[in-house]
């Protein structure tokens, strides 16, 4: 199993929902799992005032390198693993990487979204030291309807790398940030709160599984498109 995985891009695209829901996974699969709050917009730190939260989820929040080593190695000790939310600044994001045995990119669908992606993806790829290919990963983190058009666009931008894209998005968008407005994860969170719940811990599950925190991460191998992860949602 992964013990770091960092999630950022270089505009806001979902990176606290994917770290939250990765996190919450862990917790309810019974992995002791630390979420390390790095980024500057603060949404975690929002959802964390709420409580609610598992006990096998701790938060932390990290206002600088420093903070994000020390919150890593208190992680280690309690070999718990370790989810960094890195947000959209370029030396948080690079330093979540380089400290990250996978790191996630996410995209939601827009070609601005997917544009700032894969300047992230360039960014890190550049940079010996960060993750390697094998270790990068864009992940859909709204999969919502949008027009044919859009979807070639993204499409073309994503397609200029050859990072792999994992298979497996989140596409239950009301149900993924319920936690934010109530508290608590998907998984804690009362069926009558929101619709779609059962659809998100199902898909929260299966992107874990892709990511590698429940058994093996996905192959390096060529992953159906993000136009296909749309219309299959």
């Amino acid at each position: 199993m992964l013990s770091v995985i960092s999630v950022g891009s270089l505009k806001a695209s979902g990176s606290a929902t994917v770290a939250l829901t990765l996190a919450s996974v862990a917790a309810a699969a019974d992995i002791p799992v630390m979420l390390v709050d790095a980024a500057a917009q603060g949404e975690l730190a929002g959802w964390a005032a709420k409580g609610a939260h598992p006990p096998l989820l701790q938060y932390e929040r990290a206002a600088d390198i420093a903070s994000i080593e020390r919150a890593l190695r208190q992680a280690w000790r309690r070999g718990a693993l370790a989810i960094i939310d890195a947000g959209e600044e370029e030396l948080t994001v690079r330093a979540a990487a380089g400290l990250a045995e996978r790191a996630l990119i996410p995209v939601r669908f827009s070609p601005l979204s997917a544009y700032s992606a894969l300047v992230t993806d360039q960014l890190l790829a550049a940079d010996a030291r960060l993750a390697p290919r094998g270790g990068r990963c864009f992940v859909a983190s709204a999969i919502t309807a949008i027009g044919n058009g859009v979807a070639r666009s993204i499409e073309a931008i994503i397609g200029t790398s050859d990072t792999l894209r994992l298979p497996v998005g989140l596409s239950q968008c009301a149900a993924h940030v319920a936690p934010f407005v109530h508290g608590g994860t998907i998984f804690t969170l009362d069926d009558t709160v929101v619709a779609g719940l059962d659809h998100a811990r199902a898909e929260a599950a299966s992107f874990a599984h892709a990511v590698g925190i429940l058994g093996a991460a996905v192959e390096s191998k060529p992953a159906p498109s993000f136009d296909a992860q749309r219309r299959a949602a």
